[in-house]
């Protein structure tokens, strides 16, 4: 194969002498007419090598069948034309702006972004405000009033009026002006970056502004800062107490909460207790451990009263929030991640927040100088010469153009003319959100300059960035493969019935039921608690009527559960003899359990409605196969033997 490669190749070149092809270059294995190279398959390999190694490690050899497979699966995507279709390239589009997005930054700038970021993560502030809004489109005139409005409150301010109630009296941010502006502590990124900016940069007690946001103009006193609290771990006990809970509830919840206090006061392990009574079930199973979390994530007594404990093991009296009750002990004060740690997050954090405008200009001054852009004043006033005020409303229709050749802007030995321009900004009339005539060109045929040199930038990406490349291909693969396998298996496994009911039938010897037991698991404080359960239980009394009487004094006593058990599934139901009645009080973790069974089902064959979830995975893996063997039978696979051996000599020499 590579000697017909090399006979083409001197055959269109003459006497050309050409380079050594590189390794990586070099062609590894074919799907028809599709290309993959020894990079390209080392390179994949090497990032899903370091994803799978503790879960399912693969050899070089291994996943090359895995790859071979991928390959005409996308071969196929692209046979069928879904690479054209709009839903793909809108998708794939999308995705590969947002892969641009970090080769379109001044990285010196986003650095020192970082670095400033991280900065103030050392410490919270705290700040009142005032806001005069100013609404989204304000024409100058009300951008003008609104700045009149603020001017005159700090006037009045300045001349000794209560910044408080200047707040309550004017501030157009109803949810702080009720306490006087006052935002409480924040951190970086909490607020907008100008917001953040004024506080950050000045000292307590001074009135900054006004700043001018997004919402509007505000005037802005800091009035305190203090080390960063960064983030703690707890465990925590919720017992629920909330606007939907009737009086009788919340006092039970309440007296609940005691009894768990007072358990811990006596001497139980919290994580124990939490595990038995805590009515968060996404932290209950692990003993209440909750994510680490920092400033205004939880409700502020929540806040308030976790940051308040000093030692690991520590633990708060009853904390109310507008959930329930809580009672919360400390695991770890992690305060502010290192630099290290944190650096990714942070990074990520910039690239979406409005301070990256600064990185996203400094890199279009970079590109203008790289690609020579040059644009032509004069030139451009006649352009805006033609374009008359019916331009604000989105009324004007370009007439004859004048000098529609000559150039505005050029880079990259692209030229834009008057008659581009004209063409573009006439399609973005109406969008001045009451600028002047002139300030509404200006800013679109910026915006349009701009645009085109980063698209232009984009289109560039691939030939100065391989591993942009390498991302952008595995993206537009990857939507080309889930849009195909959905079509082909996802869909098709769970609509095709007959399919499903057909391959249930010719394997129900893999959809088979253990022993299960029909049974009431009895959870009480002591054996006498557990055997009363039992008794009544047993006279036929209702589960929680049983649970009614005997928590009549603590919520603590007893709580059962009623299920059907397979065998496996529960370590009370598995840790005894199974016959029909009720067992003698088992003593586990210091709680008293009596399994009650009702019933035994022995083990036995699923019916089709049993086994559904597990039939249609098994379908999907079956549909999967056969459609692998298709492609296979229509898409010749050559594999370069010689090529494959260094391949695999090089990833087992780097493992």
């Amino acid at each position: 194969m590579n000697k017909i490669i090399a006979s083409c190749l001197l055959a269109l070149s003459g006497s050309v002498l050409f380079a050594q092809e590189s390794f990586d270059d070099k062609t590894l294995f074919t799907v028809a007419e599709d290309t993959v190279t020894a990079g390209e398959y080392i390179a994949v390999y090497n990032k899903n090598r370091n994803l799978g190694e503790d879960i399912d490690p693969k050899t070089p050899t291994e996943y090359l069948d895995m790859y071979i497979n991928f390959k005409l699966k996308v071969h196929e995507a692209k046979e069928l034309g879904m690479d054209t279709m709009p839903g793909f390239t809108s998708e794939y589009g999308s995705y590969r702006d947002q892969l641009a997005k970090p080769y379109l930054t001044d990285k010196d700038v986003t650095e020192e972004l970082v670095e400033q970021a991280y900065d103030r993560m050392q410490y919270d502030v705290r700040a009142s405000h005032i806001m005069v809004a100013i609404p989204r489109g304000a024409s100058p005139e009300d951008t003008a009033k609104a700045y009149g409005e603020i001017m005159s409150i700090k006037s009045k301010i300045k001349k000794g009026a209560s910044f408080s109630e200047m707040a309550k009296q004017f501030s157009a941010d109803t949810y702080s002006a009720k306490r006087g502006g006052d935002l409480g502590y924040f951190t970086v990124f909490n607020m907008v970056y100008p917001f953040e900016e004024a506080v950050y940069t000045a000292d307590v007690g001074q009135l900054v502004g006004p700043v001018k946001t997004r919402f509007g103009y505000h005037l802005i006193k800091k009035t305190d800062e203090r080390q960063a609290r960064g983030e703690i771990m707890v465990n925590h006990i919720l017992i629920i107490a909330n606007e939907k809970s009737t009086l009788e509830q919340k006092e039970a919840a309440e007296k609940k909460i005691s009894e768990i206090y007072g358990e811990l006061e006596s001497g139980s392990d919290f994580e124990t207790l939490a595990k038995q009574y805590s009515e968060d079930k996404s932290t209950a199973k692990n003993g209440g451990r909750m994510f680490p979390f920092g400033i205004n994530k939880m409700y502020i007594e929540f806040e308030d009263a976790a940051f308040g404990l000093k030692n690991p093991g520590d633990y708060t009296e009853p904390v109310q929030t507008e959930v329930g009750w809580h009672i919360i002990q400390l695991v770890k004060h992690t305060g502010v991640a290192d630099k290290e740690v944190a650096i990714a997050d942070i990074k990520a954090k910039v690239d979406r927040d409005e301070r990256s405008q600064q990185s996203r200009m400094s890199i279009i001054k970079k590109l203008k100088k790289e690609y020579n852009f040059r644009e032509y004043p004069k030139v451009m006033k006649t352009a805006f010469s033609q374009i008359d005020e019916s331009f604000l409303k989105g009324e004007y229709m370009p007439g004859k153009i004048k000098n529609g050749s000559k150039v505005v802007f050029e880079f990259a030995n692209k030229k834009y003319t008057v008659e581009d321009v004209i063409t573009t900004l006439s399609k973005k009339q109406g969008s001045g959100n009451g600028a002047s005539l002139s300030t509404a060109l200006s800013g679109n045929y910026k915006a349009y300059a701009e645009e085109e040199l980063v698209n232009y930038e984009k289109g560039m990406l691939v030939k100065k960035y391989p591993e942009f490349k390498l991302l952008s291909r595995e993206y537009y693969e990857g939507i080309l493969l889930f849009d195909l396998t959905e079509e082909k298996v996802w869909r098709k496994s769970v609509s095709d019935t007959t399919g499903l009911k057909e391959y249930y039938a010719s394997h129900t010897d893999k959809y088979q039921w253990k022993d299960r037991y029909q049974a009431y698991v009895i959870d009480a404080a002591s054996a006498k608690e557990a055997k009363k359960a039992a008794k009544m239980l047993k006279k036929g009394t209702a589960m929680n009527e049983v649970q009614k009487a005997l928590n009549a004094e603590s919520e603590l006593n007893v709580k059962i559960d009623s299920s059907i058990y397979e065998a496996g599934t529960n370590k009370i139901v598995d840790g005894v003899e199974k016959t029909v009645g009720y067992t003698k009080p088992m003593e586990v973790e210091g709680r008293f359990f009596v399994l009650g069974i009702i019933k035994i089902v022995p083990a036995g064959g699923k019916t089709y409605e049993e086994a559904r979830g597990l039939v249609i995975s098994d379908y999907q893996n079956y549909l999967e196969e056969q459609w692998i063997k298709d492609l296979k039978s229509r898409y010749e696979v050559k594999i370069n033997d010689s090529v494959l051996e260094k391949v695999v000599e090089k990833l087992e020499s780097d493992s």
